[in-house]
């Protein structure tokens, strides 16, 4: 069997990690990388041992004949790339964001559905702590589902770059770090249906990680409520100001608490102290009583593997479109709704993959 064509779209430090997965991957193998300055696409090539390098993405998807295209641009080329791609009929992994507007990830949802290609819209989420917590989101576990926060909190970037100019990001601390919450949000409790936010720019003049002084103007300062159609509110949150980084979230529910820390260990809180999770050992965690240290899910895909394997299976991301639409439906109405002072109500919908039952959301029918 040939191996699976793919070109690389943007030769930054992003790059480099699609670049690594793909060495361990029988089934696929990159022919072409392209950047806007070829030289840069020409020595990501030389790295990798990758043969062909453009400085025009059209001309790499007409000439190489390939099966699927990788696209690690800045964040306001993302939508044209894929969609030149999806018109070609070629499968496309696209980093986050997914575009730098609604209508443009809307768009490339559509025309990936219509084009019947395979479409993975990052974040990926797979991974062995989202599993673990999935798997605990029962009503044996942690009762009733009440509500829930979530967060990516930074100093910032330490560049000094594109990522704090809007006119080139079109977006700061929300389409750069609030789609990963965002996207852990969603991927444990499905779709949501409405939000509110604030959103600002907090800290106009920075001090970079080189020393440099820069004059910002994207948004550093991102707070979002979140409302499911049980009722439940989750928090979810982007700073580009804090002295320490925090990647976490944290599920709450009538009986317990599910806490991703971030750093890969998934805790489960009980209120009564009683754990029957198999392996699962006593821990301490921020003062809380009655934590327990689950252990996660181990031989996890990585996204790259996954990426092939649904292109040659025939099967849809979990990261998929539809998916990653609802993400950055609730990332644009906090937009919205920061700009009116409103609530945003949302439309978009998908199939989540996984088994979560509906009536833990149900906390009126009955005491609890």
């Amino acid at each position: 069997m040939a191996k699976l064509r793919m070109g690389m779209v943007g030769c930054g430090d992003i790059s480099d990690r699609f670049f690594k997965m793909a060495e361990h991957i029988d089934e696929a193998e990159f022919v072409a990388t392209c950047a806007r300055r070829v030289e840069n696409a020409r020595r990501k090539g030389e790295q990798y041992g990758v043969g062909s390098c453009y400085s025009s993405y059209e001309r790499m998807m007409d000439a190489e004949e390939l099966d699927a295209v990788f696209v690690t641009t800045p964040h306001s080329v993302h939508a044209e790339v894929c969609l030149a791609a999806i018109e070609r009929g070629l499968h496309v992994l696209n980093e986050k964001p997914m575009a730098t507007s609604l209508e443009d990830c809307r768009a490339m949802a559509d025309a990936a559905d219509e084009a019947d290609v395979t479409f993975m819209a990052l974040p990926y989420d797979q991974n062995g702590a989202i599993l673990t917590a999935q798997s605990l989101l029962r009503e044996r576990y942690i009762g009733k589902i009440t509500g829930g926060e979530a967060c990516l909190n930074i100093p910032g970037p330490p560049r000094d770059n594109w990522y704090y100019d809007q006119s080139v990001a079109h977006g700061g601390a929300m389409l750069d770090c609030f789609v990963y919450p965002a996207g852990r949000v969603t991927s444990l409790l499905g779709g949501a249906s409405r939000v509110t936010a604030m959103v600002n720019t907090l800290i106009p003049k920075r001090i970079v990680g080189d020393g440099k002084r820069v004059d910002s103007d994207v948004d550093d300062n991102v707070t979002l409520v979140v409302e499911y159609a049980g009722g439940q509110h989750v928090v979810i949150r982007s700073l580009w100001g804090a002295a320490y980084a925090e990647n976490s979230t944290t599920i709450y529910g009538r009986d317990g608490s599910v806490i991703l820390p971030g750093d890969g260990r998934v805790i489960l809180q009980r209120r009564d102290g009683v754990c029957d999770v198999e392996g699962a050992e006593p821990t301490e965690w921020r003062g809380w009583s009655g934590c327990f240290a689950v252990p996660t899910v181990s031989g996890v895909e990585n996204m790259t593997a996954h990426f092939v394997r649904c292109i040659l299976d025939n099967e849809e991301p979990t990261c998929s479109g539809a998916r990653t639409l609802h993400v950055h439906e609730i990332m644009f109405g906090g937009y919205e709704s920061a700009e009116t002072g409103q609530t945003v109500t949302l439309y978009t919908d998908y199939e989540s993959w996984h088994d979560l039952d509906p009536s833990i959301f149900d906390t009126r029918s009955d005491f609890i």
